[in-house]
């Protein structure tokens, strides 16, 4: 189960109606960083992990 990168928050969250949480296509925002796709529960948190990546990675 895939969860949010700056909170820890499960992704599903997001979509509490979709059956397979697991495919990154329902994460609310998503952003690749040295090769791996992290996935967030909003795109506030994108943004943040965006900004200062390391404090997150």
């Amino acid at each position: 189960m895939a969860q949010c990168a700056v909170c820890g928050a499960d992704v599903e969250r997001a979509n509490p109606g979709e059956d397979d949480y697991r495919d990154a296509a329902f994460a609310t925002a998503q952003f690749e960083y040295e090769g791996e796709t992290y996935q967030f529960c909003s795109e506030e948190h994108r943004r943040a992990f965006e900004d200062d990546p390391e404090a997150y990675a």
